[in-house]
């Protein structure tokens, strides 16, 4: 870089002399050319003297007419002079060329890039979530137990591991799979399932790390979105699911009872109206009808336990406007219904 320097100012270092020159035959100094160009004072005497050294690089053209001018040069000097200056070479720069200037992003910009990837975790949380409520239910693994709930943390864990080393080392990725292993043999799972789940979870990280999945970013409003919402409820987990299907099949169960009782309730209102029990008082015998039913639903015909329940139900209504001769056949015929 200083031989660039050097070969820069040797390009036209034979002219400077010729002002020295010219300043002499006119009998000024430093200083006095100095004030008729403008640059008075000491700045401007080593201004000029350092011009005359050829030490200024890339003098202005002002500075070189007004030095000419001052020392009254002729028009031959002012041609010999501008033709070598206007003649050579222009200077190399030493210094390499910047490019463009890059804008630093905002920081707005920022927090909603961290935003987006955030929500881009939760929403792979959510395809995890899924991928293991089927695979636990494929393995006949018993739901809400404590026992799924550790094989499942253990596939959370191997996915997480996977997500976090994509831009390590291989070895320290084996070695944190190796520690969770460990964790899982500690819970007592099952070797043959931690190799199982472990192979799956590998199996669907490489999958979606081919299509790109774990580079996708959400729009920006469904990221508000689902960051406005509690951690608790940005995503459904394999304990949710299973109890959502839980619900489902019991409010189905439910529905499937209540309508395998309703012949048996229409039987035993019809023997209340026949007997003449019409009106309020029906209602004192439909919670009877309703507990010969749940009766009849948990226990075993001709069981002791059955015989004893029906007796406590009997003694327990033995108030005046309960016949007891009816209740004893309503419990026939419910129990003779719903067998």
């Amino acid at each position: 870089m200083a031989k660039q320097a050097a070969e820069n100012k040797t390009a036209i270092d034979g002219l400077f002399p010729l002002l020295r020159e010219l300043r002499t035959r006119a009998g000024l100094t430093q200083q006095q050319i100095a004030e008729a160009t403008g640059a008075g004072g000491a700045h401007g005497r080593k201004l000029i003297a350092r011009l005359e050294a050829g030490h200024v690089q890339n003098p202005s053209i002002r500075l070189v007419l007004s030095y000419l001018c001052a020392c009254k040069a002729t028009s031959e000097d002012l041609t010999e002079f501008l033709d070598g200056y206007f003649g050579s070479p222009m200077p190399v720069p030493t210094r390499p060329i910047r490019g463009p200037r890059i804008p630093k992003p905002r920081p707005e910009d920022l927090a909603l890039l961290a935003l987006r990837k955030e929500a881009a975790w939760w929403n792979l949380r959510r395809v995890i979530e899924v991928m293991l409520h089927h695979e636990l239910n494929g393995l006949k693994a018993k739901p809400m137990s404590k026992e799924r709930k550790t094989v499942a943390d253990y596939g959370r864990k191997v996915f997480k591991i996977l997500y976090q080393t994509r831009q390590l080392r291989p070895v320290l990725r084996e070695r944190r799979l190796k520690r969770c292993r460990a964790w899982a043999e500690r819970k007592v799972v099952q070797a043959d399932v931690i190799d199982y789940l472990g192979r799956v979870v590998t199996e669907l990280f490489n999958d979606m790390e081919t299509k790109g999945e774990l580079d996708w970013l959400p729009p920006t409003e469904e990221a508000k979105h689902l960051m406005l919402l509690s951690p608790r409820h940005r995503i459904e987990t394999d304990y949710d699911l299973c109890r959502t299907e839980w619900m489902a099949r019991a409010a189905k169960e439910h529905e499937a009872r209540e309508e395998a009782r309703k012949p048996v309730i229409e039987a035993a209102l019809a023997m209340l109206r026949s007997s003449g029990v019409t009106g309020n008082r029906i209602g004192n015998y439909q919670g009877i009808i309703n507990a010969f039913l749940n009766v009849a639903e948990a226990t075993q015909p001709g069981t002791a336990a059955r015989e004893r329940i029906i007796r406590d139900i009997v003694s327990g209504h033995q108030q005046s406007y309960i016949d007891q001769a009816l209740l004893h056949r309503l419990a026939e015929l419910v129990f003779s219904l719903r067998a």
